[in-house]
């Protein structure tokens, strides 16, 4: 699954790392968890600081000692308030994998990020608890594993997969009637089917992962001192600037000054 999409959170590079004053520790999970959870993360911090979230069509699981959030596939780019030195936790989600664990509709949540009651599990309530009673971070992981593991629900593969599969394909370029077509449903359908397992529209989830691709090529060029180029499939400069305006609120030099210390202007 990774080799299809890697979702994009510029805050977790080096250069957002660093500006941020924030380490990272990360594992994969195993087993039937690998392709449903794209990684455990703890992030640690030495004093207050904002923790920027990008919309990248996943969800996610936020713990510290005191409780824990879920986050619904972000249509905006927000911060996260870390108001207190210390370690955090969370539990990272493929888009469409919460329905192994959970029967829930995601455009409930959508933009959103919620309290643990949103899943009627008990156990959740107290996974914080449980997991801040150890101190490494792999015991954490396997208190997660464990879990999961015992709510995880096999499925067979669909024709909602099967389009999750063409968007990461095509980098989300696929026309939503055509990708209806190959997978057999009606453009309606699919588009229903996407609302409740991502908590967006086709159309917007094609949006965000075909700006998540742009986005890291940005990042690396950017990076790399190359400066903001004008193809990367989009019709021009302006088009491309508009999108980085709506999902992520900034023009993409200002967006990716936020995380670059050593960042330059364009």
């Amino acid at each position: 699954m990774r080799k299809i999409y890697t979702p994009f959170q510029p805050t977790l590079t080096q250069s957002g790392l660093n500006r941020f004053g924030l380490t990272l520790k990360e594992n994969i999970p195993s087993g039937a968890l690998n392709g449903l959870v794209y990684s455990y993360l703890q992030i640690k911090t030495e004093k207050q600081t904002p923790y920027p979230v990008m919309p990248d069509g996943t969800q996610a699981v936020y713990m510290s000692p005191q409780d824990a959030m879920i986050g619904g596939a972000q249509t905006e780019a927000k911060d996260i308030q870390l108001l207190q030195p210390g370690e955090y936790f969370g539990i990272w989600f493929y888009p469409g994998a919460l329905r192994y664990f959970f029967d829930v509709n995601l455009s409930e949540i959508s933009g959103q990020f919620v309290d643990e009651k949103y899943f009627e599990c008990s156990h959740f309530t107290r996974l914080h608890s449980d997991i801040y009673r150890y101190s490494t971070f792999n015991e954490r992981v396997n208190v997660c594993e464990k879990w999961l593991s015992s709510r995880y629900s096999q499925k067979p593969v669909t024709r909602f997969d099967k389009a999750l599969s063409l968007i990461y394909q095509t980098k989300g370029s696929e026309r939503i009637n055509q990708l209806a077509a190959k997978v057999g449903w009606s453009s309606r359908h699919l588009n229903r089917q996407f609302l409740q397992h991502t908590g967006l529209s086709t159309k917007t989830f094609s949006r965000i992962i075909r700006l998540q691709h742009v986005c890291r090529q940005l990042y690396i060029k950017l990076f790399g001192g190359q400066g903001i180029p004008v193809e990367l499939g989009y019709y021009d400069q302006p088009h491309l600037i508009r999108e980085f305006g709506k999902f992520f609120k900034l023009s993409p030099g200002v967006f990716f000054s936020r995380f670059m210390s050593d960042f330059y202007n364009h």
